[in-house]
């Protein structure tokens, strides 16, 4: 069709509506060239086909203009090579995308006239001029690349994981003679795998007998290849590759991967540079690396290497015991003071009752009572004797309930406080003193004093070792601080309570690490000299203290293991294989 056919045909557009139950009412033309069948069945599958490229798209991702503009150019190489059917299902799936970008839908009408045409003259094609690009309005479509979407472009972004074979599941026996290549070919048909072999895998060779009953397709092919002296590497769900097991077809054709591991935060860096050193040595695997910001082992090498690697390490680091270690603290404290008798004066002063140059008389502090010489007529006095009577009694009882509860991995330290920071004074600087108005004496410059903060209350510090599944040994090391309620030079004292052992437990029973009991009895009197000596008279001249404090000091600790390590866990096997054959997963 030229190009004022063309034209011709862009004026009756109206006229020609494609594959609808109007288009068939008004078009009797087009169903006669094509058929009732071949319209309905054009119709169908232009809209399963832009249906299920609507639902793939992804808008928003790939907006629709991108997906249209991308399915014009494949319809435009398609019809370059030939393919109408192909071309005009690419033009129906743009269409859909875009109904008002009529250039998608001429294009799929004049694929459709011309397989009309074609179908008239026996078969035959007929050119069609090159149409202008639809989505850019003008100019020809570039066939030198392919269209690459947005979600195709962020599809290889993504760090892609190797193939894993998706075989027929099922048991089966097999008992063949055959070389390596019908081998191969004949065990991969049993569970609808499909082969590729390397260019340098030999066509012939010796005959193999092979015999194995009741195997999956995993065991099959690990037997196969153990006696073919052979490796395969999964290229699909259902393709392998088969290549002779050589260490230069392995570092060829065997792919690198990136596989990681999770650290726990119970391990040591030590421990952890002794894991990686085991598996380094055990595997050769090339390059093991440590994520220190997201805690994660990071391994690259080979993925028959690196694979057992991951595995290894996961073994090794998940297995790690664990304590939860409970500790009681009861100290119990009783004070007693009793008081009683007669306080009698045991001093009686003289005091001049006169002036002397106009002075005026005072008594001195603490005297209440004078007793004048003469009746009045001396001007001495002397104090009156005092007698006060103290029947008192004070008691008092306290009893302290610290309980903590630590988690630790074994061969960990532990730490745990529970109390308050206090502020001593350690030093001070006073300067020299200065005499001020009133005159007193003050410091004339005062610096900032040193401070130190102590930790008052109770420090724990454990370090568990798990033994078997029921014993526990642990080194613990417990201080507990207070005030004692005394001073020296305004700095006041701490009493202190430290406790360091190492014992042995089983799991969930209570032992008691240390106790402490202390009692004290002290009595004290004061009374007039003589007199308070005389028996039973002597009473009435004196007071007694009696004073009884008792303490106890209980500390109790009880271990209880959260998880076992790897000598109490039952451990998968893995398989290896050998240094010059290792196994490759599939």
């Amino acid at each position: 069709m030229g190009k004022s056919e063309r034209s011709s045909a862009a004026h009756k557009r109206p006229a020609e509506i494609p594959c609808t139950r109007r288009g068939y009412e008004a078009s009797s033309k087009v169903m006669r060239l094509f058929g009732l069948r071949s319209c309905v069945l054009a119709l169908v599958l232009g809209l399963f086909l832009a249906s299920g490229a609507v639902r793939a798209a992804g808008f928003d991702q790939d907006p629709p203009s991108e997906l249209a503009a991308a399915l014009a150019k494949k319809a435009k190489r398609a019809e370059k090579a030939g393919d109408l059917s192909q071309a005009f299902a690419y033009y129906s799936q743009a269409s859909a995308l875009q109904p008002r970008n009529r250039g998608y839908r001429a294009q799929a009408e004049a694929l459709q006239r011309r397989g009309a045409a074609g179908r008239m003259n026996g078969g035959g094609s007929t050119s069609v001029a090159a149409q202008p690009d639809p989505a850019e309005g003008g100019g020809p479509i570039p066939e030198m690349f392919d269209s690459i979407t947005a979600r195709e472009l962020m599809g290889e972004r993504q760090l892609a994981s190797p193939p894993k074979l998706n075989a027929m599941p099922g048991r089966f026996d097999f008992d063949l003679t055959e070389n390596p290549r019908v081998l191969f070919e004949k065990v991969a048909a049993r569970y609808n795998l499909q082969l590729v072999f390397d260019s340098d895998y030999p066509a012939t060779g010796t005959p193999v007998h092979f015999h194995i009953t009741e195997v999956d397709y995993r065991q099959a092919l690990d037997a196969v290849q153990a006696v073919t002296d052979s490796f395969v590497i999964p290229l699909a769900p259902r393709v392998l590759m088969v290549a002779r097991d050589t260490p230069a077809k392995r570092n060829d054709l065997e792919q690198t991967v990136a596989l990681t591991v999770d650290v726990p935060q119970v391990i040591t860096p030590q421990e952890l540079n002794e894991i990686v050193q085991v598996v380094r040595q055990t595997t050769n695997v090339d390059k093991i690396g440590w994520d220190t910001v997201d805690n994660k082992i990071v391994i690259r090498d080979r993925i028959s290497r690196a694979s057992l690697a991951q595995q290894v390490i996961q073994q090794l680091v998940s297995y790690h015991p664990e304590v939860m270690i409970d500790l009681e603290l009861l100290q119990v404290s009783d004070s007693d003071v009793i008081n009683y008798g007669l306080n009698v004066t045991n001093s009686f002063p003289l005091v001049y009752l006169g002036s002397i140059q106009n002075s005026v008389a005072a008594s001195p502090s603490g005297v209440t009572n004078l007793l004048a010489f003469g009746g009045g007529r001396t001007l001495i006095g002397i104090a009156a004797a005092e007698v006060q009577a103290m029947f008192n009694e004070t008691s008092s009882t306290g009893r302290s309930l610290y309980s903590a509860r630590l988690r630790a991995g074994s061969g960990q330290a532990g730490t745990f406080h529970v109390g308050e920071k206090y502020p001593i004074i350690t030093s001070g600087f006073i300067g020299a003193s200065a005499t001020n108005t009133t005159g007193s004496t003050s410091p004339s410059f005062v610096t900032p004093p040193a401070i130190s903060w102590e930790n008052l209350g109770l420090d724990l510090k454990a370090t568990p070792h798990v033994h078997g599944d029921d014993q526990v040994s642990m080194v613990i090391e417990a201080t507990y601080e207070v005030l004692n309620g005394q001073s020296d030079d305004g700095i006041p004292e701490i009493q202190t309570d430290k406790l360091s052992t190492t014992i042995r437990a089983r799991n969930d029973e209570w032992v008691v690490i240390a106790g402490l009991m202390s009692s004290s009895h002290s009595k004290s009197s004061s009374g007039i000299w003589g007199l308070s000596g005389i028996p039973l008279i002597g009473n009435l001249f004196k007071s007694t203290s009696i004073d009884k404090e008792s303490g106890n000091l209980l500390i109790g600790i009880r271990p209880h293991i959260m998880s076992l390590g790897p000598d109490q866990n039952v451990m998968a096997p893995l398989r290896a294989g050998n240094d010059t054959h290792p196994y490759t997963p599939l």
